[in-house]
């Protein structure tokens, strides 16, 4: 019968610990520091049996061995330690376990010559993140260098049910050396395989190693075909300039337009960062619109993209949006830079937060680049702002100050500077009888300086302004009663709004307010304008009535309705949807989700006279992850809007489905539904995404048509590997 031994022996035994730590390193590039395995440690030995032979100084243990140093443990059937050639050997089931919660799995390990150089056989490694590794053999040496024979590496998970199932993907490689000093691994006849069928081969191929977060070298490309440009390719090189800086250099060889120069720069401080990127290009451009069209000689076109930010100290902080091109439509041209959408803005700041204090320093500049005539964009520099709010007063109120100073420019409109301050005051109360009512008294005074540079104007340059005082008394008194498993609740609102009428003088320019809305969200508003320079003056009540059931498991059933009613007229609000009349058109709200797979909204407007709508709203969407059905519909009238708007009538919906465990499919599509209109868009998409592959096609049509561009088809590829990097190709 054997005897457990269990042995606590720091000199040599150390020594066999010292094998995980080295096949560690070897394999994942464990750093310098960490080889240094600290030999004051004891290591702790259990075995079955143990002996020593002195003539042939070897100490052998056999059965069940264990050996743990701190978090590292080594297992095997038998572990020799040759004293006289200084070789440690494991044989039969070895077992190293990594405090990095990497295994590493071999028949047979040798290391000799002080543990630099050694044999692995049939090693077999699963990484803390369950990639996979194995290969014939392995050998170590000058003690930074392995070379792998016969070698895969999967980081695809093996089906359980089949443990000698092939995974998704794989590379096998002839040869595979680990250069830990220069913490890279390259590959000789390496083939990528999938579903164990070889898909790519190259004869030799190099990565970084698991230590590198960053490494020089050529990034996946991207290639493809688009209708603006022709046939293109885009391939990417990264430089890692040092620890804080990088940059990535991009051209793009394009059939049509030649070649475009793209990159990509980035830094980080300890205080801060810096990112720049860019594009520039000599290229034929056309003006005019989707019928009539000019084509213009090839000129140097290009974009820049840039952010920064630093912190000054613990209140301050710095930074800055540029975003410009050097026409309207080159970024729709050139869509290798993303959707800039209808506006570039660009913006240099300075701000500071302490206690309930806010203050900053803007200036703004904007690019439009929407089609056809239209004013200069403004530049507004600088504006400053100042906001503070108080602690609680004895009645539980707070005082509240809004500073502002603002200077606009346009050229061809009006230029205009403004400094605005407003002071108020909120408290709210709430009685025994549930009656929940809120205070607010404000005072805005604004002054401003109006430069009129359109000669048609019959204003006259100068100053003007406004001392404009409101009061306003918020009412609500809810009701909520509970009844088996769901409570219900209706709660009355009202509000009394009290200021001068007549405080929107023609000469003050309504830059900041050109967009006003009235709707659910802002009925019981004070002043329903979304800036400063428009002011929602007069007398008037508020009134409307919330509802809701809520049951169990988040299901609710919630509605809105509500209108104002403003004592006198104010002609000087005219046109602004409707807020300068009597009484504003009814504003409602109704949402039903009586469990989480149905969610329905409708939110309207509808004119107070005839009922008829003004605005629809509808938004839906049915069913899980398995199969879903979402959209919204939009009907907007004409006069719903201030700002000279046409009728507008869209649908969008979309469709998607998870059916498998890893696929998963999706449609949508939008469409404009007033005369003269049709589809605007249409895509389909279909994904496999699993813990080592991400394979996906999208599939477009876009109807856009502009003098640069025309409706046009895209289908694009996209293959991610883990680890390894994503390949893209597309048709557009």
């Amino acid at each position: 019968m054997h005897r457990r031994f269990k042995i606590l022996y720091s000199k040599f035994i150390c020594r066999w610990a010292l094998i995980g730590l080295l096949v560690s390193a070897s394999l994942w590039g464990v750093s310098a520091e960490a080889q240094k395995l600290d030999a004051s440690r004891p290591a702790l030995i259990q075995a079955d049996e143990m002996s020593h032979n002195d003539a042939l100084g070897v100490v052998t243990a056999r059965g069940k061995v264990e050996i743990s140093q701190g978090a590292r443990i080594l297992f095997a059937d038998m572990v020799n330690y040759h004293q006289r050639t200084n070789t440690v050997s494991a044989t039969g089931n070895v077992v190293l376990m990594e405090p990095s919660g990497d295994t590493i799995f071999a028949d047979y390990m040798e290391l000799t010559n002080d543990l630099r150089e050694g044999v692995i056989r049939q090693i077999r490694v699963l990484l803390s993140d369950n990639s996979k590794f194995a290969a014939v053999t392995a050998r170590r040496t000058n003690g930074n260098r392995t070379t792998f024979s016969r070698a895969v590496y999967s980081p695809c998970e093996i089906c359980r049910d089949d443990s000698t199932a092939t995974p998704l993907w794989r590379i096998k490689a002839e040869r595979i050396v680990h250069d830990q000093s220069a913490r890279e691994i390259r590959y000789k006849n390496a083939s990528l395989e999938m579903f164990g069928i070889p898909v790519a081969y190259t004869p030799y191929f190099v990565h970084p190693d698991p230590t590198v977060d960053r490494k020089s070298g050529f990034l996946a490309p991207s290639f493809g075909s688009s209708g603006n440009v022709g046939g293109f390719l885009r391939l990417p090189y990264f430089w890692a300039i040092d620890n804080s800086r990088d940059a990535t250099f991009a051209p793009i060889y394009t059939r049509d337009e030649g070649v475009v120069f793209s990159g990509e720069y980035r830094q980080h401080f300890d205080h801060g960062a810096f990112e720049i990127s860019g594009s520039i290009a000599e290229a034929e451009r056309r003006i005019g619109n989707a019928t009539t069209k000019t084509i213009q000689e090839a000129e140097i076109r290009g974009h820049v993209y840039s952010v920064g930010r630093i912190d000054i100290d613990d209140i301050w902080r710095a930074g800055y949006d540029l975003n410009r091109a050097s026409d309207r439509s080159y970024l729709d041209r050139f869509e290798f830079f993303g959707d800039p959408g209808n506006t570039l803005e660009s913006n240099a700041f300075v701000e500071g937060f302490w206690g309930r204090n806010y203050a900053s320093a803007n200036a703004y500049l904007y690019q439009d680049l929407r089609s056809g005539q239209r004013p200069n964009a403004p530049l507004v520099l600088p504006m400053f702002d100042y906001n503070y709010i108080g602690d609680p007063t004895s009645i539980g109120g707070r005082f509240s100050i809004d500073a502002n100073i603002r200077s606009l420019y346009r050229g061809d409109g009006v230029d205009s500077q403004r400094a605005s301050l407003k002071t108020g005051y909120r408290a709210p109360f709430t009685s025994d009888l549930g009656f929940v009512t809120t205070l607010t008294a404000s005072l805005q005074t604004d002054l401003y300086y109006v430069k009129q540079n359109d000669v048609l104007s019959t204003e006259d340059d100068g100053f003007t302004g406004r001392v404009f005082p409101q009061v306003t008394v918020d009412w609500r008194y809810p009701f909520v009663r509970e009844k088996g498993r769901f409570r219900q609740l209706i709660e009355p609102m009202a509000a009394l709004v009290l200021s001068p009428n007549g405080q929107n003088p023609t000469r003050i320019p309504g830059e900041d307010s050109v967009v006003v809305e009235i709707d659910d969200t802002n009925l019981f508003s004070a002043d329903r304008f979304p800036g400063t320079d428009r002011v929602e003056s007069g007398q008037r009540v508020i009134y409307g009535v919330k509802l809701g059931v809520f049951g169990e498991s988040d299901s609710r059933t919630t509605a809105f309705i509500g209108q104002s009613y403003r004592v006198h007229a104010d002609d000087d609000l005219a046109n602004e949807v409707g807020i300068e009349r009597h009484l504003s058109d009814f504003v409602g709200r109704v949402q039903l989700s009586p469990n989480r797979y149905v969610n329905l909204l409708y939110r309207f407007r509808a004119d107070a006279a005839d009922l008829e709508f003004e605005r629809n709203e509808v938004g839906f969407s049915l069913g899980n992850d398995a199969l879903r059905l979402s959209g919204d519909y939009i009907y907007i009238d004409n006069d719903a809007s201030n700002v000279g708007l046409e009728e507008r009538e869209e649908i969008r919906w979309s469709l998607f489905s998870k059916f498998h465990e890893d696929w998963s499919v999706s449609l949508s599509t939008q469409r404009d539904l007033t005369e003269g209109g049709g589809t605007l868009f249409t895509t389909a998409s279909l994904i496999y995404e699993d813990e080592c592959f991400i394979f996906s096609t999208n599939a477009e049509r876009r109807f856009t048509e502009d003098a640069e561009f025309e409706p046009s088809d895209s289908v694009v590829f996209r293959v991610t590997f883990k680890h390894l990097g994503e390949i893209e190709s597309a048709v557009k």
